[in-house]
């Protein structure tokens, strides 16, 4: 059966796989919801929406003096700071496989099992988790069993097309998780949507080994320290990236930003990056700290 299918794919244009694919997916979501089906919960007009780029150690003490004032988004790791009970964010947000894949590196495991038993204990607050579509919730339910938060799966297809947003079906590239945290708080109707952690400077952090080619990147987090590694794919961590992948990858974020500002504007959603250091142009500046 899999021989069959992977002949059919060859020789059937890739435009009408794409389009059977949909089809399927809409029609058996695998347990996946459309973003119409979805009920935000907004205790603000404002939302800040938190990467996790170094520079988000140095904003957040003024991220602090807003807390009583805004709704929060956060990603990954989040949790793992002392922060995470202080902002009591309602959408929380993975997108990357090693959160949520059976076939996964040892090093991830131990991290995500880390930041569900985080999750777990310490939410005290109606919380929402979303995943893509493909993703294996049952990892996450393992250790998430907390009455306040749910867990859904979106049932997104990636797309350039902004006017096909508003269906609930499709959104931007998911090739950054920070992507899809601004990409819910447009959904969910937030007047203002204010970004910190924003770096999106992993590209600089890259150089590639003169003696076998391999491209090694700094990783930097705002709540680590400074780790240099070879760039590995997730979640196994066993084939490299090439420079190609990377650079396509970066050129791919970069225009899904752009894609969301003009979405946004659409809406009437003002979207500003008050990230002290960010290298995402599509969305303006603040006039000052405290906007």
């Amino acid at each position: 059966m899999n021989k069959l299918k992977d002949f059919t794919r060859k020789i059937t244009p890739r435009f009408i796989w794409k389009l059977l694919s949909i089809i399927k997916r809409t029609v058996y979501p695998n347990g996946a919801t459309s973003l119409k089906k979805i009920d935000f919960t907004k205790n603000h007009n404002d939302v800040i929406v938190l990467g996790n780029g170094p520079s988000l150690k140095n904003d957040l003490e003024d991220i602090v003096k807003k807390a009583d004032t805004h709704d929060f988004v956060c990603v990954n790791n989040f949790c793992s700071t002392t922060y995470y009970t202080t902002f009591k964010p309602s959408i929380y947000v993975f997108l990357d496989d090693y959160f949520f894949s059976k076939i996964v590196h040892e090093m991830w495991i131990v991290q995500r099992k880390k930041t569900f038993k985080i999750i777990n204990e310490e939410t005290t607050w109606p919380m929402k988790i979303f995943l893509p579509f493909g993703a294996d919730e049952n990892i996450l339910k393992e250790f998430i069993t907390n009455d306040n938060i749910e867990i859904i799966k979106m049932n997104v297809f990636s797309s350039s097309k902004i006017n096909l947003y508003n269906s609930g079906y499709f959104g931007p590239d998911k090739c950054n998780v920070l992507i899809y945290a601004v990409y819910l708080a447009i959904w969910a109707k937030y007047k203002n949507i204010k970004i910190y952690g924003a770096d999106m400077s992993f590209h600089k952090d890259i150089d590639v080994d003169q003696k076998d080619n391999s491209l090694v990147m700094i990783f930097k987090h705002f709540n680590s320290e400074d780790t240099v590694e070879k760039c590995m794919k997730n979640p196994e961590r066993i084939v490299p990236f090439t420079a190609t992948e990377i650079m396509k990858t970066t050129a791919d974020t970069f225009n899904a930003h752009e894609l969301l500002n003009c979405y946004a504007e659409e809406k009437n959603i003002t979207i500003i990056n008050f990230s002290s250091y960010s290298f995402v142009d599509a969305y303006r500046r603040p006039r000052n700290k405290d906007q």
